[in-house]
């Protein structure tokens, strides 16, 4: 006896990086233990980071939403979900930055403001912080996503440099048929 299974979308992030065109630049880095260690509790996938010391910067991601299932799916949202920050005090040199063609469609979210006062020569500020903030961005006309279609797009994370403290780890997220889908843990470094 065969059970029919009913049609399913299962829609993930199948592409992350950093569009060429934005200024500053950013840049993705391997995760190396004599360049940058995750410092987190839960380890983080991946490794972003500006190419030279700049403040205020924002931040961008070009992405691709894939839908791996056989039925078709709506998404509605898109946004960023913050787990954890930290803020380190040193500096060192950059790699160079990647290249990664730009996005047809741009979202922008302005973060929210997460610093605190850490104490400079204290263990305060070696310790992450646990957050839990979840800043979206409502799409005017939800988008059908097709059995193995595919949606590329730039989330622009506003005033990003200016509200988190250096160290990041962070999930992109979207809303696809009232489920959230969420990206792989990244680790955000600005300075």
């Amino acid at each position: 006896m065969t059970i029919n299974q009913a049609p399913r979308s299962e829609v993930r992030f199948a592409h992350i990086g950093i569009p060429l065109h934005t200024r500053p630049r950013w840049a993705e880095y391997p995760h190396r233990p004599d360049f940058l260690a995750c410092e987190f509790s839960d380890r983080c996938e991946r490794l972003f980071s500006l190419t030279s010391l700049i403040y205020d910067a924002d931040l961008f991601f070009d992405l691709v939403l894939l839908n791996t299932g056989d039925s078709p799916a709506v998404l509605s949202k898109v946004g960023v979900w913050i787990e954890e920050v930290q803020q380190l005090i040193y500096m060192y040199g950059y790699p160079k930055a990647s290249v990664i063609r730009p996005a047809a469609d741009e979202y922008e979210i302005v973060m929210p403001a997460v610093r605190k006062q850490y104490k400079v020569g204290l263990m305060d500020h070696m310790t992450p912080d646990r957050v839990d903030l979840r800043p979206t961005c409502d799409l005017a006309d939800p988008l059908y996503l097709p059995p193995q279609g595919v949606y590329r797009y730039t989330l622009h994370l506003k005033s990003y440099q200016r509200n988190m403290p250096n160290h990041a780890q962070v999930r992109l997220t979207a809303e696809v048929s009232g489920q959230e889908v969420c990206s792989p843990r990244l680790h955000v470094f600005t300075r």
